[in-house]
């Protein structure tokens, strides 16, 4: 009869045999000689085509039909997220009109711009991307800071908005794009963009700027300087062109931080 004590003992056993196996397995043998050399792999893939996403990302396409988005931001793919913000500033004036560049920075169509665009304001009209031109007035100007906001005369609360960025997001060498309207009225149409970078960041007769080799025309001032990310870092004011002296690509505009306080101050929730 087999008690429960002996198939203990008999478990007991085969667990010791098990151990001993395991345990003292012998040393590993030595490697084998190497196989023989495979085929030859595929010849190399190579960049067939590159376009630019919505996203404004790079992305290639392979020779073997696969695609890339190599993460690299465009301008191309930039401008249209911005554009619907610039605005072209027709000011009546006494002895005609003067014309410059603003930017929606507000819902209710609050728009900022340079104090000397609008300076001497008889009336404003202001033209949208879609050709739109509604009436706006002068909410605030400073011409020491030559800083304005005017106000769109509409009940509209849905106007496009230009997303403002910080000094943090500003560095010498970086790519920075202008938008406005140079030439006003003769050179209607769509906003005009242009390209460089930012050259240095300064103080000039006594006031900071961003100063860029971006070209800033007469109808640019007040406009917007914005980088890669989307967003407005400083407004185009003027550039530097001496009297009888051939300096080319010194243009300012003034920082963004100036301007956000400037907007905090006279743009009320």
């Amino acid at each position: 009869m087999i008690t429960s004590k002996k198939i203990a003992k008999v478990l007991l056993m085969i667990l010791i045999a098990i151990f001993m196996l395991v345990g003292c397995a012998g040393p590993a043998g030595p490697a084998g000689p190497a196989g023989t050399q495979g085929p030859a792999g595929p010849t190399g893939i190579g960049v067939t085509g590159a376009a630019i996403n919505s996203a404004g990302h790079l992305v290639l396409t392979l020779s073997n039909g696969q695609t890339i988005d190599a993460g690299v931001a465009s301008f191309a793919g930039v401008v249209p997220q911005v554009e619907s913000s610039i605005v072209r500033i027709d000011v009546n004036v006494s002895g005609g009109i003067d014309s410059g560049s603003g930017t929606i920075i507000d819902k209710r169509g609050y728009i900022t711009t340079n104090a000397h665009v609008v300076n001497g304001a008889q009336s404003i009209n202001v033209t949208l991307m879609d050709g739109t031109v509604i009436p706006a007035t002068v909410v605030v100007s400073n011409k020491t800071q030559d800083l304005a906001i005017i106000k769109l005369t509409s009940t509209r609360t849905d106007f496009p908005v230009m997303p403002l960025g910080t000094m943090d997001d500003v560095l010498v060498g970086e790519a920075v794009m202008a938008m406005g309207f140079p030439g006003g009225n003769n050179l209607t149409g769509p906003a005009t963009f242009t390209s460089g970078i930012v050259s240095a960041i300064r103080s000039y007769t006594g006031v900071n700027y961003i100063q860029t080799d971006t070209q800033i025309n007469p109808g640019n001032s007040g406009g917007c300087l914005f980088t890669l990310s989307g967003k407005m870092i400083g407004i185009p004011s003027y550039g530097i062109t001496p009297a009888n002296q051939d300096f080319e690509g010194i243009n300012l505009a003034i920082p963004i931080d100036q301007v956000s306080i400037y907007i905090a101050a006279n743009v009320k929730p």
